[in-house]
Formats: structure tokens, sequence, C-alpha cells
């Protein structure tokens, strides 16, 4: 506090500033949090590049498709930037301009994708599919075909080679032909077809041979000749084995993550409701080949695993909290001289993820949802052993409130991780100086925004632009591309913004204070188009309207006569309130801007006044 003038009979005035803002704190009473922070009641406010609050950017429809949208993906394949969208049972090529159905009939469900050889991979929940830039395909039809058995004699044994494909029912086995031989043994039985068989690489016709399926033992009519070169396999059998289930295991994913031994050259997926505590990895550059022995159950049976984390070499695998077992297991990768393994070992307990639309990195952090607040996955700087930290402290309170967390989802855009569920936001800011809090049992935790009215149930981030996908099957674009006024709405609605200063009882709770009518007033942002309303809320009433007006600055490019201003200074604009208030114990004030396509940020307020008889 600090005296002002005044005559020498008058009251004893004096100063409260605001300023120096930072994000909101939902944590606790407003009578209690920091002057600096926003009370309950802030709403869809954002740091500009100084750390002041302003009115975030609003969102227009560009695109429709069936919906809900699943899934809006990206891709640069042979150096050409394509998107995809996965709208309730089709898959869409889209751009600005308008969208492509390329195929239809596809699992209603939350899917992934990834970008491997030029190509971008489509997980649904039911189906697998490829799209090299042209078209569309299901992964299960052509798939890669292993070879199981070679350098076999025609009445079997050979060298085990390739594992069985889980995505293919064919698999084929090579023979060493002694020219006497007809009968030749595969090394499956219940074969269900031949799908072709070459001889020293020419094609034999159906007419030359007979399939005992059951035996697994294909019957030639002539004897097959010996291999021109000795030990060289010269019959090559293909043949068609399906096993009930095998494709399903990898079609029914729905998380898929880049790993491998030293760089990323293989993808695991998991997600698979029939087995969630299982994932898969192909082998190394082919997505088309998931070995029907490279899986992993991870932790106890029964407990999903919701997602993964890259650190350094190491992939985090984060897991649903079962309240007993670890939840964040670690996989690294040793490499053999048959090849790469890639053992897990238990890492954390006690903080599991409620979300697997929830992960992503802010900066270079790990982040996901719990039940508990939005958690980083960090490393000790003393022991290097991985541990959790929460990070949203400051907006807890709400959003473990919120009803439908297991569909939260979330983008990191612009220095800022976006967690929208139910259409309300949860915003932490990775550009402003981090907060140490004690409550939170961490290092730091980020400064914390809250919005409202945006109805995500996807995001997709494009080089600084946002997208998000909704549950009535639109395309939304934030209005990351323009610079004017009509950047602040949605869809054409307005948004409310609001800045809403703590419960203030200026320090001390027992004396009755009076807001004196000159002195006090609030600092705008300067914009084309903007306005404020300012609400004081006492203990003695729930708040009214004490000023209002526009603060619109001159520009030949939008003129509205219905309030043509002839201010052409773009400097923080000032609004006084001109109004006395008598008699309050606390005050809050709330800078509201509800105008449509009206920019609004906040840099100060101020607040005079004095201070009068004990509350009785």
């Amino acid at each position: 506090m600090a005296a002002t003038f005044g005559a020498p009979d008058s009251p004893k005035k004096y100063t409260r500033v605001y300023a120096g803002f930072k994000g909101v704190d939902l944590s606790t009473d407003p009578t209690q949090i920091d002057e600096k922070r926003g009370a309950d009641g802030t709403v869809n406010l954002i740091s500009d590049a100084g750390g002041n609050p302003e009115k975030r950017p609003g969102w227009r429809t560009v695109l429709t498709c069936e919906a809900p949208v699943n899934g809006l993906y990206r891709g640069v394949l042979k150096g050409r930037e394509v998107f995809l969208c996965h709208g309730g049972t089709k898959l869409y090529q889209w751009t600005d301009s308008g969208l492509t159905q390329l195929c239809d009939g596809l699992a209603n469900k939350r899917g992934s994708s990834f970008v491997m050889n030029d190509k971008l991979w489509v997980l649904t929940g039911g189906e697998y599919l490829c799209y090299d830039g042209s078209a569309v395909r299901r992964v299960d039809a052509d798939a890669y075909v292993p070879t199981t058995t070679i350098a076999a004699k025609p009445a079997g044994g050979g060298q085990s080679y390739d594992a069985v494909n889980l995505l293919s029912p064919k698999r084929r086995n090579t023979f060493l032909g002694d020219g006497a031989a007809k009968a030749f043994q595969l090394d499956a039985t219940g074969v269900q077809a031949v799908e072709e068989i070459k001889v020293n690489g020419g094609v034999w016709g159906a007419d030359r041979y007979s399939l005992d399926g059951n035996a697994g033992r294909v019957n030639f009519n002539e004897a097959p000749p010996a291999p021109p070169v000795t030990g060289v396999p010269n019959v090559e059998i293909t043949f068609r084995k399906p096993v009930d289930g095998y494709a399903e295991r990898i079609n029914k994913c729905t998380l898929s993550v880049v790993y491998g031994g030293g760089g990323s050259d293989r993808v695991f997926l998991s997600g698979n409701p029939d087995h969630p505590s299982t994932d898969w990895h192909c082998e190394t550059g082919d997505p088309t080949y998931f070995p029907d022995l490279s899986y992993s159950r991870i932790g106890a049976d029964g407990t999903r695993i919701m997602g993964y984390c890259r650190m350094g070499d190491d992939l985090a695998i984060v897991k649903e909290d079962n309240r007993q077992d670890a939840t964040i297991y670690l996989r690294g990768y040793t490499m053999t001289d048959t090849g790469v393994l890639f053992p897990v070992r238990a890492g954390v307990a006690g903080v599991g993820a409620v979300a697997v639309g929830s992960f992503g990195y802010l900066v270079d952090e790990p982040l996901f949802l719990s039940r508990t607040g939005v958690y980083a996955l960090t490393a000790s700087n003393i022991t290097a052993m991985r541990q959790v930290q929460n990070r949203s402290y400051y907006v807890d309170a709400r959003l473990t409130r919120e009803h439908d967390l297991q569909n939260a989802v979330c983008a990191v855009w612009n220095g800022y991780y976006i967690l929208c569920v139910d259409s309300r936001c949860y915003v932490l800011d990775g550009r402003q100086n981090k907060t140490y809090k004690p409550q939170s049992y961490g290092d730091f935790v980020y400064e914390c925004y809250y919005w409202e009215g945006v109805p995500a149930v996807c995001f997709l981030e494009v080089n600084g632009s946002l997208y998000f996908g909704t549950a009535n099957g639109r395309i939304c674009r934030f209005y990351t591309d323009r610079e004017d006024t009509a950047r602040y709405a949605d869809d054409g609605a307005a948004i409310v913004a609001r800045w809403a200063t703590k419960s203030d009882d200026d320090g001390d709770f027992m004396r009755k204070k009076t807001m004196v009518k000159r002195g006090s007033g609030v600092m705008i942002k300067p914009y084309a188009r903007s306005g404020a309303k300012i609400y004081a809320r006492t203990d003695r009433d729930v708040g009214r309207v004490i000023r209002s007006g526009t603060m619109d600055l001159f520009s030949w490019e939008d003129i509205d006569f219905e309030r043509i201003t002839f201010n052409g200074n773009d400097a923080p604009q000032v609004i006084p309130f001109n109004v006395k208030r008598k008699k309050y114990l606390t005050m809050q004030l709330l800078i509201e801007n509800d105008g449509v396509s009206e920019g609004f940020g906040i840099y100060g307020i101020i607040k005079r006044y004095t201070v009068g008889n004990y509350n009785k």
C-alpha cells in the first residue's frame, strides 16, 4: 500500500496495484491467491509476447465430414505434404479447399498414425491402413510374406528363418529338390491353399501338383529336378496358413510410436482392447511385418497401455493406474549377434495415465494426464532415475473434476500444452517463467490458463497452425493465419474473455474500505476493435458493471460508422472507473470483453481507496 495526495483534512488514500500478470490460480479460494494471478472467473486468455494476458485466438470451420472426426493426420511423403482425416467410417484426403474420400467401412474409433518409408500408416482400431500419396490399402491385404523355412529336404526339416507374420496368412518354404522325390512336406499342417510354386525360378502351374492340406504336403506329378548349384534351394512354395486372431492383434491397435535400436526404424503398436497390456513391434524398416514372437506383455494383465514417451535412448511405456503395480516401464535396446533386443524394466509406480490422447512434449518435456493432473516424466539429476512430477497445480482443482477425463485430447502449439475435455481447455504455458510450488511435489509448475468454447475431440498442429476435429464432423482451424480483429471470434460467435482479480481485502479483512471515485482504472491493450466492461464484486453483492466502453483505433481499412473514432494513438489505453464503492471488506474486479471480433488484453489495474471503521 502507498499513500497518495489529498486535502489536509481528507481521509488518507491508499493504492492497490495489480500488474505483472501471470496465469490463473484455481487451486484455492479467490481471497488466498497471489494478486498477479487470475482468480476463478478468468477465462479465454493467453499470454502475449510479454507475458500479459490477452484474448485467445478464435477458430473457424473449414470443412465438414462424416461425424465424428476420429483423427487428423499429416505426413511428408517424398517431399510432399499430405493430410488425412478419419471421419466416422470414412478416410479422406483433405486440404483447406476440400475433401476427397479414399475409402469407407472403417471402424468408427479414434486411432493414430505414423510416417515410415515415405508412406503414412493409419490405425483405426479395426483396420491398419497404408497411404502412399495416391491411394490407400489395407496392410494385411499385401503384407510381407515370411520365408519361414529354408533349404529343407523334400521330406521336411531345413532351417528356420523368418517368424510368422501376424498380418499375413501366407508363408514361404524353400527346398532342395533331389530329382526323385515328388512329395514335399511343408513346415505347417492345416494348410488352406498353395499360392505359388517356383522351380528353378519358373512358375509351375496348378496342373503339375496337388495339395494335401491337412498333412501340409505338396505332391508333384513329376519330381522337381535337383538344384543346378549344389546346396542352393531351387524349389520355392508359397502357401496360405491362416491363424485365427493373428491379424486382429495388429488391426485393432490404436496407439503407435516409432522407436528402434539407435534409430527410428521400428514401430511399436498397442491399444488393442483384447490385449490391453501387450504391444508388438515390426521388423527393421518394414511396418508390414510383425513377427508373431515380437511382442511384450507390459506389467499386470488387464491394465491398459495408455501411451509412449521418448526419453533419450529409452522408450517410456505409460499404463493406467491399477493402484498396486508399476505404471511406467522403460524399454531399452541391446545389440546382439542375432539382432536387437528390447528389454523392459519397471520404472515408476503410483501415477498412471487416464487419457490416451493426452500425451505431448512441451519444449522437450513429455507430459500426460492422470487422475490428479498433468504430469511430466523426468530424470533425477542425481540418480538418473525416472520420476513423475506434477506440472498443472494451478488448474488441477477444476481439471480433476471433469467427468470425461478419459477422452481428453491435447496439442502442443506455439509453446503451449493445450488439454481439451468437453469443450474446455486447460493450457500450460511453456513460454513464461516457471514457478516453484511445494504442494506439487516437483521442481516447478507451469503458469496455466483456462478456455471455454473449443469443442475439440482431436488436434493437429502443422507448422504453427492448429486444427481440430469435432464430434459433429467439423474440421476447424484456429485463426493463426490472421492478424486482424476477425481472428477474435469462434465461428462468428463472440469470445467472452475475462480477467478476475483476487477477492482482495487490501491487507485488512476487519476494516471497511471505500473505493474513491477518482484515481482507479484499468490499462488495456490497443486494438482496432476493443472495449471492456468493468465489474466490481464485493462481500456485499455479487457484482455489477461500474464502467463500460469501447476503445477502438482509427483505421481506413476497418471503419464501423456506428462506433467511429478518430483515435489513432496505438499506445495502451486507459479506462478510468469514475465510480465510488462504499464499505466493502473484500473487492474483486472483473475486466471483461464479450464483443464479436474484438481484441482484448490487459496490462494493469489500479484501485484507490480509503479505510474506514472496523467491521462489527
